[in-house]
């Protein structure tokens, strides 16, 4: 099957992953040409409330190993679902699923990184070969198995007239910084929408601040932004990335008597703001384009803060990936689908510069159907 993979001219190929925000599974159906692709269809279809718990759960360390087990294979089937739902009765050639990161413990000894959601499930119920577990190859050769998605930003956006950084902001925001000549690099500067979501659960009752409405009324607080920035993430050096064991619910208990609701809603999103600018300023030499992706770019107020914050640099625009022919939303799925495939194919796609690993790294396990 590998092999009969190996000659297709334009494999469709579809990627799925749930981030660090745990909302949402998002499958995109891409067909890869060469050095190109189009993506041919997209869908986001959100966890059940209890099955989104009890990943919080496994995050939060308050779940058992039978729950653990549980899990696995539910999120397998959940994403089985969503892959038929998008596929449409379709065939596809090949599908990368990331699955749901419950740990990620790149600094402990041993370090460790755990994703769940089946694969099996996943490749019977499909019918299909599937590429999943990517990050334990890279983890295995010293890196921090994070972030990923620099080498689809790298293959996606690399131009020989302007440096780009290309933004995530899901639960945790990173960055990939693709220059017009050299390595691309790339890290997590800290957290996106964990923050705010976990004050819109508290004081909205919801999972996110939709549109940043509630944020819209409030106003950034000085003195709690320079106590959140005080934390020894952000002044880490060296290959960086982080999860909820960071910046989880537990992040924001020390600031919630000290401001209103609304004022400490825009306080959050002014930390993740300020902290992907700050994170990049060491390697902007000159003009630079961003592209934004991930649920943090449909946030008005969070997209003002990152321009406001910007000022001063030399920015020639802040676009989403959609100018690339693919959509911010997508962006991840879009990156999981290029490197399962290039699995197929025997290529690394772990960016060493960006990890901190040995060498590159062949991605991932391989799922057959019966």
């Amino acid at each position: 099957m590998i092999e009969a993979y190996r000659q297709l001219a334009g494999p469709r190929v579809l990627g799925m992953i749930s981030g660090t925000s745990a909302d949402a599974i998002d499958a995109a159906l891409v067909q890869i040409e060469g050095r190109s692709m189009r993506l041919l269809r997209f869908a986001s279809r959100p966890y059940p409330p209890e099955t989104r718990e009890l990943i919080f759960a496994l995050m939060e360390d308050r779940a058992t190993v039978r729950q653990l087990s549980r899990a696995h294979f539910l999120i397998g089937e959940l994403f089985a679902d969503v892959a038929l739902a998008v596929l449409e009765g379709e065939k596809v050639d090949l599908i990368g699923s990331h699955g749901q990161t419950v740990a990620h413990l790149p600094y402990e000894t041993p370090p460790s990184t755990l994703q769940i959601g089946e694969a099996a499930i996943i490749a019977e119920k499909t019918g299909t070969l599937v590429v999943s577990d990517f990050r334990t190859a890279d983890l295995a050769l010293g890196g921090q198995a994070a972030p990923l998605v620099p080498y689809f930003d790298s293959w996606l956006l690399r131009s020989p007239e302007v440096d780009r950084a290309a933004i995530n902001i899901g639960g945790m925001a990173n960055v990939s910084w693709v220059p017009r000549v050299g390595d691309v690099r790339g890290w997590d500067s800290g957290p996106g929408n964990v923050v705010s979501d976990a004050l819109a659960e508290r004081y909205l009752g919801q999972p996110a601040d939709f549109d940043g409405k509630f944020a819209a009324g409030g106003r950034v607080v000085p003195e709690i932004l320079a106590q959140m920035l005080l934390h020894p993430y952000f002044s880490g050096t060296g290959p960086k990335s982080t999860g909820r064991e960071d910046f989880g619910r537990d992040f924001i208990e020390p600031y919630l008597t000290q401001a209103q609701p609304a004022d400490l809603m825009r306080t959050a999103l002014a930390l993740t703001a300020e902290t992907l600018l700050n994170s990049m300023r060491p390697l902007i030499q000159g003009p630079f384009e961003m592209v934004v992706g991930g649920g943090g770019y449909h946030n008005p107020v969070l997209m003002q803060e990152l321009r406001d914050r910007a000022a001063g640099l030399p920015l020639q625009r802040l676009v989403g990936f959609e100018e690339f022919g693919i959509t911010a939303d997508a962006r991840e799925a879009c990156a999981f689908a290029l490197m399962a495939h290039e699995t197929l194919h025997g290529r690394p796609s772990s960016v060493a510069t960006v990890t901190g690993a040995r060498r590159p790294a062949i991605l991932g396990k391989i799922s057959f159907p019966s």
